[in-house]
């Protein structure tokens, strides 16, 4: 009976709305009401402030908000296991990857898995690196996948894929088809880069820092959130780009876009798998073997 009220509070706490978190479980506001009440006098706490029409989590309310999410994924793993012992797969994984994963790498390997294990629902969030990482600390998906492998102790990293980041220009621009260029050049063209937070963005800024070239130097015409978007900035103007190769190898066949190179440098990095530490579920060790298998990679 305890559960049915953590999992109302979960949904109150997610939604910050008894009235949505009623719809969402198809019961009425006051039978909401009640169950929070009574885990409120359960533990002899309040868990959320109204303030007229909102609430916000109390401290206590914060801290039972993350157990319930640890005892949810608990039970997730429990499912998994015993669906396994009768050979009977499903559950749902809840995977997030920054932008280039998310749109260029994972969408064919999620429909192979799909095949292959109809019974597991899988979603996907398409995000930044940074928040990606934040997901994972909040234990709002199980798996990430981001562009950089970053320092957080409470995240696991793991080596993935292998990425190259490559100059692109559009066709028209006076420099496609150049062979190369120097890399003093750069601070001569207008570029569009990605947002802040973006792990591509901090690849490309790494390694020109490394050649004493930093983001003042450069002529940054206008920042976008996606690869996709700057694709399309890029072809209506003379601006450049840093874009994964992954990202532009259907423009780069049709010939809408080229690759200049530069003398002497290179942007290469590494795709990392991540999870909380300790937290590696049943579900996404199949998937991560399901990823191995399709890539012919060790994982």
């Amino acid at each position: 009976m305890f559960d049915y009220k953590l999992h109302v509070f979960y949904t109150v706490a997610n939604r910050l709305s008894f009235s949505k978190a009623g719809e969402e479980l198809h019961i009425t506001q006051p039978a909401v009401t009640r169950h929070i009440k009574q885990i409120e006098e359960h533990f002899n706490q309040k868990l959320f402030e109204r303030q007229g029409n909102s609430i916000s989590l109390t401290k206590a309310g914060k801290v039972l908000l993350a157990h319930s999410k640890e005892i949810f994924e608990h039970y997730k793993v429990l499912q998994y296991e015993m669906n396994e012992l009768i050979n009977k797969t499903e559950g749902i994984l809840r995977i997030a990857a920054s932008t280039t994963v998310a749109q260029y790498i994972l969408p064919e390997v999620l429909a192979k898995f799909h095949k292959k294990h109809p019974k597991v629902k899988v979603t996907l969030m398409n995000a930044n690196t940074e928040s990606v990482e934040q997901s994972i600390l909040d234990v709002d998906v199980e798996l990430g996948f981001i562009e950089g492998k970053s320092k957080n102790r409470e995240i696991s990293y793991h080596p993935f894929l292998k990425d190259e980041i490559v100059l692109v220009v559009a066709k028209g621009h006076p420099l496609f088809n150049t062979n190369s260029i120097h890399l003093d050049f750069l601070s001569k063209m207008p570029f569009v880069l990605r947002e802040e937070g973006s792990g591509t963005l901090e690849t490309i800024i790494e390694a020109l820092r490394k050649k004493n070239i930093f983001k003042t130097d450069l002529n940054i015409q206008m920042r976008l959130g996606s690869s996709e978007s700057i694709k399309s900035y890029i072809n209506d103007n003379n601006s450049v780009a840093f874009l994964s190769i992954n990202t532009i190898l259907k423009e780069l066949k049709s010939g809408e876009l080229g690759i200049i190179d530069i003398n002497n440098f290179s942007i290469e990095r590494t795709f990392y798998y991540i999870f909380r530490q300790g937290h590696h579920s049943s579900l996404s060790a199949l998937f991560l073997k399901f990823l191995q298998n399709h890539y012919n990679i060790s994982l």
